[in-house]
């Protein structure tokens, strides 16, 4: 089950004293709240904020050919591609051997407990980040 609480950007009950109650006002400067990343596989940085909602992925692939392998991930994830070209092969689950062609602006969904490789195919490389949660 999961709860809504509900900040006024639509015209449903808003229940202001409870997100006053939820949010913290400690405010720091910008540089404070910068993460750093951790590395997740060679071409790729992960991003952990000190949540347990999700972690971040950030590959870079700076030329065409280029491979990156991503281990299987507990939790379902979401990829936004946010520069080049390539191409995505999903190993394992009930989509294994599943290839798909992406390029920038694209979203993909992918299953929990899959191994996934990315290839660049375009002379700009592929760029992308995975939202993911480890279960």
């Amino acid at each position: 089950m999961h709860n809504v609480v509900r900040a006024g950007l639509t015209p449903k009950l808003r229940d202001v004293p409870t997100l006053i109650d939820m949010l913290t006002y400690t405010s720091a400067p910008a540089h404070a709240q910068l993460l750093e990343p951790t590395e997740f596989a060679p071409k790729t940085l992960r991003y952990d904020p000190p949540i347990e909602e999700f972690s971040v992925l950030r590959l870079r692939l700076t030329e065409a050919g280029q491979t990156e392998v991503h281990r299987p991930i507990e939790g379902p994830s979401m990829v936004v591609v946010t520069d080049g070209s390539g191409k995505v092969v999903v190993k394992g689950g009930e989509c294994d051997g599943e290839q798909v062609e992406i390029k920038r602006g694209q979203v993909l969904f992918i299953a929990a407990e899959v191994e996934v490789e990315y290839t660049a195919s375009g002379k700009e490389g592929l760029e992308l980040f995975r939202a993911y949660v480890e279960a």
